[in-house]
């Protein structure tokens, strides 16, 4: 006698959704792998361009100072912050970052500087007071008048001229309206 029963429909439909999830599931841990291995291998300031890319938000805290705004502009070695009337470019290495990603794309804004030294002639060049701020909390206002080697020579508040080794900066403030 032969056997005319025909397999269960309900057991192929379960079959195929189960082998369907199952690829999925498989798909979405190689994304998972994929991104990870992507990351691992981003420096500093791959990650910085990355977050003037996605528009996102830090807030950042280097050598006793804090400061937290948009990323407008990432170079090989500081980031710019765009805060609520003040901007702050800090040097990657100098910092610690805290990221709020957010879903609001980048505001396409003007190339800048691309490395700290080049933002330090930049600022040199104007008659601008900007902020030094250095380890420990301190900070040293008035205008950056020449950007040499190792230091910058700089103009006080009080008519002094101070000199500060680059590698003691860790950041510019400056207003909003400096350009």
């Amino acid at each position: 006698m032969e056997n005319t029963e025909h397999p269960d429909p309900n057991l192929a439909s379960e079959l195929r959704q189960n082998a369907g999830r199952e690829w999925t599931e498989e798909a979405a841990e190689d994304e998972r792998l994929t991104e990870l291995h992507r990351r691992r291998r981003l420096t500093l300031s791959d990650q910085a361009k990355e977050l003037v890319n996605r528009g996102d938000r830090v807030s950042v805290e280097f050598g006793g100072h804090s400061f937290s705004g948009a990323v407008a502009w990432a170079g090989e070695d500081f980031v710019t912050i765009d805060g609520p009337g003040q901007s702050a470019d800090i040097r990657l290495e100098a910092a610690r970052w805290s990221v709020l990603t957010t879903d609001q794309p980048a505001e396409a804004g003007p190339p800048g500087a691309e490395t700290f030294r080049a933002l330090l002639h930049e600022y040199s060049a104007s008659t601008h007071v900007v902020r030094l701020t250095l380890p420990g909390g301190d900070m040293v206002i008035g205008r950056l008048e020449v950007i040499a080697e190792d230091h910058v020579e700089l103009q006080d508040v009080d008519n002094r001229r101070l000199l500060v080794p680059i590698q003691m900066i860790l950041g510019v403030v400056r207003s909003s309206d400096f350009h």
